[in-house]
């Protein structure tokens, strides 16, 4: 009788326990309204070009391409060197920063991943990877490219350049980026998108901190070796976003899906469920938003993710791939501990499932279908990884 009493006691509490954790089989992703979701870049090809062309007539702007930038690389990143968490069956492949700053310290944070397989989706000679960073109290962003050949690098400062003719850094978050073709397109603050066009690189001064003409009469950029001007914008009119409300979804991340008829995906983070991923139109063949005929680009559909502290996500023929919390961390939330991510799988208007555990702190992803690459990067201090995994 005791027994069976300590039995019906320990099942009881057993039944308890399992109740109080976070569910983990498939949640609903629905579909919502998309129609009031609507950006719009006003004259700013025109504006920023023209001060782009008036600045490379000096000739210490020059424009240089990637290549050069490459050619220039003055770190390496070291084979995989700290844990990733991902399923050891999906055979994580990549690569950690160099040691030091770039790994060790927060005076710059990785964010956004992209490269050459979303430049050139059908597959290219060279494979190369670029990172979107902010610094400690976003006044700055750059980003790095690096040869995924020999895990050579070089950052490049992100600038805007001006209407008295010179240039200044770029403030924000540097949230998310993707590349397409000859253009990089950047969610440098929660309500913008900002161009830049990879043709248009100019070589700078590194010998002091100044942004633009220096007091020397030569060109700075924070003591980066490259400099990357704006070309043009894109963001809600009006101006402003916000999370779970309203039809200004903030921008989170950014990751462009080469199905169909082409379009990149956005999203905006909340620490718990609800948080919106937006499809945008994407013309590949300019890398650029698809305006409609009003010259507004339109959004083509949304998502109610039920991923808590959603970061990220990609998708692929409707197909998605999303970066959050894992169920079985959702209660420790604000604890101050940071533990694994979790990447979640799922079907647009369908639902998402857990997939497996993720490098702490994961934030953007891309999908490479020339090689079937999933890549995510983390932000984790002295964990960070870039690393790629089959996507499916």
């Amino acid at each position: 009788m005791r027994i069976s009493r300590l039995l019906l006691t320990a099942a009881l509490l057993i039944g308890v326990l399992l109740a109080q954790q976070p569910a983990q089989a498939a949640a609903a992703f629905p579909r919502i309204d998309a129609t009031g979701f609507q950006l719009v870049s006003g004259d700013t090809f025109a504006t920023y070009g023209a001060r782009v062309a008036q600045l490379e007539t000096k000739p210490q702007l020059a424009p240089v391409g990637v290549t050069e930038v490459l050619a220039a690389s003055n770190r390496t990143g070291r084979p995989l060197c700290h844990s990733t968490y991902l399923n050891a069956s999906l055979d994580p492949q990549g690569f950690c920063w160099q040691d030091g700053e770039d790994d060790d310290e927060n005076v710059w944070i990785p964010q956004g991943v992209s490269g050459s397989g979303d430049a050139q989706p059908a597959g290219g000679a060279r494979r190369v990877a670029v990172a979107s960073w902010h610094n400690s109290d976003d006044t700055a962003i750059r980003v790095s490219f690096l040869d995924l050949a020999t895990n050579k690098y070089r950052h490049v400062l992100l600038v805007e350049p001006t209407a008295d003719g010179n240039f200044q850094a770029i403030a924000g978050h540097g949230h998310g980026l993707f590349w397409s073709g000859n253009m990089l397109v950047v969610a440098t603050g929660g309500s913008v998108l900002r161009v830049f066009d990879l043709r248009h690189i100019w070589q700078t001064d590194t010998s002091t901190g100044e942004v633009g003409l220096g007091a020397d009469g030569k060109y700075h950029a924070l003591w980066h070796a490259f400099a990357l001007p704006q070309v043009g914008a894109y963001w809600y009119a009006g101006g402003g976003c916000a999370n779970t409300t309203g039809d200004k979804p903030c921008f989170a991340s950014l990751g462009i899906d080469h199905g169909g008829a082409g379009s990149f995906v956005a999203v905006e983070h909340t620490e718990r469920g609800g948080g919106r991923i937006v499809r945008w139109p994407l013309d590949e063949s300019t890398g650029l938003p698809r305006a409609g005929a009003d010259g507004v680009v339109h959004a083509v559909e949304a998502f109610d993710s039920p991923v808590w502290g959603m970061q990220g996500a990609v998708s692929y023929n409707n197909e998605f791939v999303i970066t959050g919390v894992c169920p079985e961390y959702a209660g420790n939330i604000g604890d101050g501990v940071d533990y694994p991510s979790c990447l979640h799988r799922g079907t647009g208007g369908a639902s998402t499932t857990v997939w497996t555990k993720a490098p702490k702190n994961t934030e953007n992803l891309s999908y490479w279908p020339a090689t079937g690459e999933l890549w995510l990067i983390s932000e984790q201090l002295r964990e960070r990884v870039t690393v790629h995994i089959p996507f499916s």
